[in-house]
């Protein structure tokens, strides 16, 4: 035992001789942490959609990442527009484009630009505060970045995060289900619905959910509608979150290529012989049109008929 004794003793002689000085270990930084996000919600074939942040509101440390994911047809955006300037319209050609670098302190505007089906976008946080961003497509889709100072304990793990997100994605397909039944028209008769969401009547675009279908019913199983020639059907935008189109081609042609929404054709008759657009339908808008020739015509929502299925048929006998 005396050995290990002696060798200690002569290594404090030797600092000793040195002058002294000792070394000490410098802790290590805490690790940056990268959350995940869920951009949108679907269900039924893309018909009932979920227009929220998965989850909303969440807390980082500077030099943390955010990664969000867009799975949806319908696109959204992840926008930060710094104080003082106005958030974009979503007619704004500008809105689908990307903008900014993969981090932000907050005072530039940076953008994903339009992402769907799979796309994702990250952002690294390099200053502590409070984070507005927003979906440029849906005015009424915005979440909160809450970015704290290096090394404050997270409130949450990313499990945590993931399991709320599932209860708000489950809430929000619910509730478009649900709107289904305030369906407000007779069955399969002549008015019909472009869309439908909670609390359709009117208001602020804030519900977080929405059916894109055209609805002759309550139900999404039916999307032929048999009627007698010369009816006139008219459409009514039931969507409070959501602009649509009521769009027809011409018989034996492919359906034009719109770059959305597409100008108004002014129709009010329709044979099958030329395209028919109604042009944007806002929120509470209708579009009416009566049907002179026997035949089978299928309807478009420009907006929606590629990635989210919001195409219907109509047949005139």
């Amino acid at each position: 035992m005396r050995l290990p004794i002696i060798l200690f003793a002569a290594s404090l002689a030797m600092t000793a001789c040195s002058g002294g000085s000792t070394s000490t270990l410098t802790p290590n930084a805490p690790q940056a942490a990268t959350f995940a996000i869920v951009t949108g919600a679907q269900d039924q074939n893309q018909a009932l959609q979920g227009l929220n942040f998965y989850p909303a509101s969440l807390s980082i440390n500077v030099g943390d990442s955010v990664s969000w994911t867009f799975p949806t047809g319908e696109p959204h955006t992840v926008a930060i527009v710094p104080a003082g300037q106005s958030v974009p319209p979503p007619n704004d050609p500008n809105v689908a484009k990307p903008s900014g670098s993969t981090t932000t302190d907050g005072t530039a505007y940076s953008s994903s630009g339009f992402q769907l089906l799979g796309g994702k976008y990250a952002l690294t946080f390099t200053k502590a505060g409070s984070y507005t961003y927003h979906c440029l497509i849906h005015p009424g889709m915005i979440g909160t970045i809450v970015v704290r100072a290096v090394g404050t304990p997270y409130p949450q793990t990313q499990g945590q995060l993931d399991a709320a997100a599932a209860v708000g994605e489950s809430a929000d397909l619910a509730s478009a289900s649900a709107s289904l039944a305030t369906f407000p028209y007779p069955v399969d008769g002549t008015h019909l619905a472009v869309g439908i969401s909670p609390a359709a009547s009117g208001g602020a675009p804030a519900a977080t959910s929405t059916v894109l279908r055209f609805l002759s019913s309550p139900s999404l199983s039916n999307q032929t509608l048999t009627v007698p020639l010369g009816t006139t059907l008219t459409w009514t935008n039931l969507s409070n979150n959501e602009p649509h189109t009521v769009s027809i081609g011409a018989n034996g042609q492919p359906f034009p290529a719109i770059n959305p929404p597409g100008a108004p054709t002014g129709n009010t008759t329709f044979d099958g012989s030329a395209f028919s657009n109604s042009g944007i339908l806002f929120p509470g808008q209708s579009y009416s049109l009566t049907f002179i020739k026997a035949g089978r015509y299928t309807i478009h929502c420009v907006f929606h008929d590629d990635t989210e299925n919001m195409i219907s048929t109509v047949v005139v006998v």
